[in-house]
């Protein structure tokens, strides 16, 4: 079994990025990643994007993973998606994680695009 601690790099005013928090804190998965907030408006920021672009090889997208080492994973859904089959979760059953999907969360995505 790896030991590797999970990476998620997470940018603070994206809602996909607060949609993969939601779950991860929900299921109880959170303490076993290291968050990386990206804050636009803060001096690391660029520095941040240009690992991002470095160790995947195209542009940096939030959120995105590190979930073993040298290997990125990005897109909310498809994270999700990962560590909920990993660790035997349904996300529709985390009633906060639920509430933000069929509430706040396809205006947020509207607003977004």
């Amino acid at each position: 079994m790896s030991t590797h601690r999970p990476i998620a790099y997470l940018r603070a005013d994206c809602p996909f990025s607060f949609k993969f928090l939601l779950f991860i804190a929900e299921a109880r998965l959170i303490d076993r990643f290291e968050i990386v907030r990206c804050d636009p408006s803060d001096a690391s920021f660029e520095r941040l994007k240009q690992e991002l672009v470095q160790a995947t090889g195209k542009n940096a997208t939030f959120p995105t993973v590190q979930v073993e080492p040298n290997k990125y994973m990005s897109d909310s859904d498809a994270l999700i998606a990962h560590y909920a089959k990993l660790n035997n979760i349904d996300p529709q059953s985390l009633p906060a994680f639920s509430f933000y999907m069929k509430g706040i969360f396809p205006q947020l995505e509207k607003l977004h695009a």
